[in-house]
């Protein structure tokens, strides 16, 4: 008979208890910082209509990443790859219902079709932070708020993430308004920006050339890519950029930043452009400092248009997503994750043989144990050695064994063993 593989599927995860000690710290170091900001969770089936993420996920997604399939009746559906449109479903279901602003938080896994390497697999838990039906910039600072305080939770400082900040809005006054690109050309124009940190300034204004753009426009958007808030007047004109909602939007961020001393944290980058094309204002990308492992940890942008798809409503939208695996090489990186104390309080034994009363001691004295709320694990086979049995008590890290044999039935005593010490008692039962 051929044997089965034991392997998860490729790019998806078999989380072991040590690994799993690691994500519930990750889990309810989250739940902590979005409780404290009255956020409140929710969730929804990791099974999705194929057309809630086409129509604006973006096409490497879609494209390329999405589980996607036909279900026995012919309805063609999806596994999720993020969590923002299904919220936004959600939000949209209940439109008239909920009331406004709504604050949620979900933690949830997704998959997507693409090459598992560190930092990246098929299948991962995110941290989805929403606020909506608020469009002002007051939202945008408090999902920031929200995000910085989640890695300072973590015992992170300025000196190991960065969090680069833009607008969608000056993009497309680049292209649309000054260059005057059509929308097609615009689009691509954008995806390409996207990946400007992954080539050269040559490949990147090759690349713009054979599109269309004349080296002038190359340059310019080369330059823009460069700037910072003080040299992009000599990209877009001054008078021209005050007229712009999302300049308007970085200006006003930025004030809220500095009064609040987040400003350290944080640095305008208008390389920051976000892959999806539901983003419509505030883009942002948090990077590791750290030189072994420099990448963008997790990002987040304003979507308030994304609620269109679902019908004709109008809804302030801001937000991030937070992934588990690329968090957890942050913190391998920066020494940042603690010693969990997983050790047992007791570990009661069971006297090898066959009456009946040494099992019904053990679980006597291990259930009056627990109700005092002491983590206790119990032997449950009556034929192993007890010097077998603590063995196994040292390998899981236990406090102290609780011994019961016939001369501690006769007298109503236990035996009580310190395992670091060695040193031992008679108590009564």
């Amino acid at each position: 008979m051929t044997k089965l593989n034991t392997q998860p599927y490729k790019g998806a995860r078999d989380i072991y208890p040590e690994e799993m000690r690691l994500q519930n710290y990750i889990f309810d170091t989250w739940k902590r910082v979005c409780n404290r900001y009255c956020f409140e969770q929710y969730s929804f089936p990791v099974l999705e209509n194929f057309e809630v993420f086409s129509a604006k996920s973006g096409q490497e997604i879609v494209n390329e990443q999405l589980f996607s399939f036909e279900d026995k009746g012919g309805r063609k559906v999806a596994l999720r790859p993020e969590l923002t449109p299904s919220t936004v479903r959600m939000i949209a279901e209940k439109f008239n219902i909920l009331p406004q602003p709504i604050k949620w938080f979900m933690i949830g896994d997704n998959w997507r079709y693409e090459k598992p390497q560190k930092g990246r697999g098929r299948e991962f838990y995110q941290l989805e932070v929403n606020i909506f039906g608020i469009d002002e910039v007051t939202a945008d600072f408090e999902i920031l708020s929200v995000a910085t305080d989640i890695l300072k939770e973590f015992g992170a400082n300025e000196t190991m993430f960065e969090i680069r900040f833009s607008d969608r809005r000056l993009v497309n006054l680049l292209l649309n308004d000054v260059l005057k690109l059509d929308f097609e050309t615009a689009t691509e124009v954008r995806r390409i920006m996207d990946k400007r940190a992954k080539m050269s300034e040559s490949d990147f204004v090759s690349i713009l050339t054979e599109m269309g753009l004349s080296p002038e426009y190359g340059e310019a958007v080369e330059k823009f890519l460069g700037s910072s808030l003080e040299t992009l007047p000599d990209v877009i004109d001054l008078d021209v950029l005050k007229t712009n909602k999302g300049y308007e939007n970085i200006m006003n961020l930025s004030l809220l930043l500095g009064k609040s001393g987040l400003l350290k944290y944080c640095r305008f980058d208008p390389s920051i452009i976000r892959g999806f094309e539901y983003s419509d204002g505030l883009v942002y990308e948090i990077y590791d400092k750290n030189v072994e492992n420099s990448r963008s940890l997790f990002g987040g942008e304003r979507f308030d248009g994304l609620i269109t798809i679902f019908g004709n409503y109008k809804l302030g939208a801001t937000g991030f997503a937070m992934g588990d695996i690329t968090l957890a090489e942050f913190l391998k990186g920066w020494k940042l994750i603690p010693n969990f104390d997983d050790a047992l309080d007791y570990f009661v034994t069971l006297w090898p043989g066959t009456d009946s009363r040494y099992l019904e001691k053990s679980l006597e004295v291990a259930s009056k144990l627990r109700q005092d709320g002491k983590k206790v694990f119990t032997w449950l086979q009556s034929d192993t050695k007890i010097d077998k049995q603590l063995k196994y008590a040292d390998k899981k890290n236990a406090k102290f064994a609780i011994i019961i044999g016939d001369a501690e039935i006769k007298s109503n005593k236990m035996i009580i063993k310190d395992m670091r010490s060695g040193q031992q008692k008679e108590l009564e039962m």
